[in-house]
């Protein structure tokens, strides 16, 4: 590998890295933690937990947003697509039940069992309230696997006290998505039309991101988000994301929104303006910003 292009991959890696800024905590359950399985997912190690008639137990302090992300292993020459399904019991009395259908990720690998496939994740979300909270997790008998799962908690989007949502200065109406019953607004943000946002420092912009997916794309797909003040190019981002299962884009029904991904810029003291501007062809991304 010749030096230029060592250096553009390790640019790429930390970006990835960098753009990660929501915390996102992986739960370990409380009763019957002793059986794991590891999957090698876009090169890293993901820790999952087979859920089984005995079921996963979990002990949580609210207020907390969950999320539920599973995959189900299959043999290698079985069919391309798999529904699975489990149950969640909050604090022993509401039970959901999830059902999933995806097709088979042969990306992924397995430690323990090198010979199976696995499928696309698929994702669910539950907020909990302020307070002590048990969840369990219950295997459907008429599976033939095990579904993997992994549990993980993320910090809400509320705005607080000294968190503001800007909006851009010039812009066609906002796109509404839904996830989990509420409607947040987003802003489309097209090749060769950047959004312009004022913010006053000292303070952090968050960039939210969401990739809008059509029907010719893939189940995952990368894109490229550059911001800049005037001619210097603050950072351009790259980010990895797959269709979300949990969200819809309001009278969009053909599209599909991807889950998040997001970056952090420092504002200095003072007023600045960027401008936020997609890099890649024929790929629009909805974009919401947050001054804290």
């Amino acid at each position: 590998m010749s030096l230029i292009a060592y250096y553009r991959k390790l640019a790429f890696i930390l970006f990835i890295l960098s753009s990660w800024s929501l915390e996102a905590k992986l739960l370990k359950p409380v009763k019957n933690s002793e059986e794991k399985e590891i999957l090698m997912v876009n090169g890293k190690r993901r820790l999952y937990y087979p859920v089984r008639e005995e079921g996963v137990h979990y002990a949580i302090e609210g207020p907390a947003r969950i999320e539920f992300i599973s995959r189900y292993p299959v043999i290698k020459k079985k069919k391309k697509s798999h529904s699975f399904q489990y149950s969640i019991v909050i604090d022993g009395a509401d039970t959901v039940s999830v059902r999933h259908r995806y097709k088979v990720q042969r990306s992924i690998k397995s430690v323990q069992h090198p010979k199976h496939h696995y499928t696309y994740s698929g994702n669910y979300f539950i907020n909990l309230d302020k307070g002590s909270h048990t969840i369990e997790l219950l295997a459907n008998k008429v599976q033939k696997y095990p579904v993997l799962m992994r549990v993980i908690t993320k910090e809400f989007e509320s705005m607080g006290k000294d968190k503001r949502v800007l909006q851009p200065m010039v812009h066609k109406n906002s796109v509404d998505l839904v996830t989990d019953g509420r409607s947040i607004s987003y802003f489309e943000c097209v090749p060769g039309l950047p959004l312009q946002v004022e913010a006053r420092g000292d303070k952090i912009l968050r960039i939210l991101t969401r990739l809008q997916f059509s029907d010719s794309m893939g189940q995952e797909e990368s894109y490229r988000l550059r911001v800049s003040e005037g001619k210097k190019v603050i950072g351009t981002y790259y980010f990895n994301t797959e269709r979300s299962s949990a969200s819809q884009i309001d009278e969009r029904m053909d599209k599909v929104p991807g889950k998040w991904r997001s970056c952090n810029v420092s504002v200095p003291k003072g007023k600045h303006r960027y401008d936020i501007e997609v890099l890649d062809r024929d790929k629009v991304v909805l974009t919401r910003f947050i001054l804290y």
